[in-house]
Order: structure tokens, then C-alpha cells, then sequence
């Protein structure tokens, strides 16, 4: 009996320890209300847009764009790293811990590639390119970052990259549909699903 009772307390124990393992390999300071914050700052920049008469389509809105949709994710970023900090802090954890830096350098990649495809576009006039290819980048750094996140997230990443693929060959004159699908759409989709995935209070 005794023999028992201690092959099934190591049983549990390694249980305990596995678990354990996963979740320090696993990256959950991703605060739904910011990407729900991110997203209706994407639908607001759309509206921006609109009401300035600023259009991907027009080499000659490259200036009103550039300054609305910096500001968005200015914005975004900045509010983004604020409730991941509070995250952090509330569950003990460093901000910028190995973990972190892994999930960083995973996506650096893509957004060093939306980085080098806006200064070209704006360069040579072709703005009507940078929709596509933000959603394209931004889909890939999703897929990164659901590496260490979980599937869902990779689900999300995988859907803006469709859509981005289908927005450069099919939708490239509707680059504010494309932005508020993808990233107004793409970012409501994504703060429901880290909602549903994990308690209300870890949100």
C-alpha cells in the first residue's frame, strides 16, 4: 500500500512539475483590452482617413496617411506596453525576461520586413501596397508569437495572412477596407479569443 501511495504521489508531483514547465514556456502577459484598445484605434484611423480624404490609392495622401496611421500605432504600442507592464507587475513576473526576449527576436523578423516595405512604398509612391504587406507582416508575427502563446493566436496570425495575400492580388485599391478588416477586425477577433481563453480578471 505503501508502495502505492508513493508511485502515485511522484506521479503528481511530476504532473505538478510538467505543468509547471509549460506555463514558463508559455507567454500570457497578452491583455485583451489593449488589442481591443488597438483595434478600435485601427477603426478610428480608418475614419481618420476617410473624413481627411486620404486614400492608399493616392500617392498624393502620403503625408495625411503617414501622420495618422504613425499616430495609431504610436498609440497602440505605447498603450499596448502599458497594460502588458501592469500584467506583469499584478502576476510578479519581469517584464523583459528571457521568455520575453525569445517572443521579441521571434517577431522582429516581420516587423523589421512592414518596416522596410513602408519606407519603400512611401519612397516611390506606392502606397496601395503597404495594406497587403502590414497585414502580411502582421499576420506573420502572430503566427511567431503563437510559437509561445498558443494556437489561437497562430489561428488569428494565419486569417491575416489570407487576408493580406487576397488584399495584394485581389483588393490593392481598397487599402482602408483592407486596414479595417485587418486590423480593426483582426484585433476584435483576436481580444475575444484571449477573452475566452483565460479568466476575466487576467484580461
Amino acid at each position: 500500500m505503501d508502495d502505492m501511495d508513493d508511485r502515485g504521489a511522484a506521479a503528481r508531483d511530476l504532473e505538478r512539475i510538467r505543468v509547471l514547465m509549460e506555463r514558463a514556456g508559455r507567454f500570457s502577459h497578452l491583455s485583451a483590452t489593449a488589442v481591443f484598445v488597438a483595434g478600435g484605434l485601427a477603426v478610428l484611423g480608418v475614419l481618420l482617413s476617410w473624413g481627411a480624404g486620404a486614400d492608399f490609392s493616392d500617392p498624393g495622401s502620403a503625408r495625411p496617411l503617414s501622420l495618422i496611421w504613425g499616430s495609431v500605432l504610436v498609440v497602440a504600442l505605447g498603450q499596448g506596453l502599458a497594460f502588458t507592464m501592469i500584467d506583469a507587475r499584478r502576476r510578479g513576473d519581469p517584464l523583459w525576461g528571457p521568455l520575453t526576449r525569445q517572443v521579441a527576436m521571434a517577431m522582429l523578423p516581420a516587423f523589421f520586413v512592414g518596416a522596410a516595405v513602408t519606407a519603400f512604398g512611401v519612397q516611390t509612391g506606392q502606397l496601395e501596397i503597404l495594406p497587403p504587406f502590414w497585414s502580411l507582416a502582421h499576420g506573420s508575427s502572430l503566427v511567431a508569437l503563437g510559437l509561445f502563446a498558443g494556437r489561437r493566436i497562430q489561428a488569428v496570425g494565419l486569417l491575416l495572412l489570407l487576408w493580406g495575400a487576397g488584399a495584394l492580388f485581389l483588393w490593392k485599391g481598397h487599402g482602408l477596407r483592407v486596414m479595417l478588416g485587418a486590423f480593426g477586425g483582426g484585433h476584435m477577433l483576436l481580444g475575444a479569443l484571449i477573452t475566452w481563453k483565460r479568466p476575466r480578471s487576467a484580461a
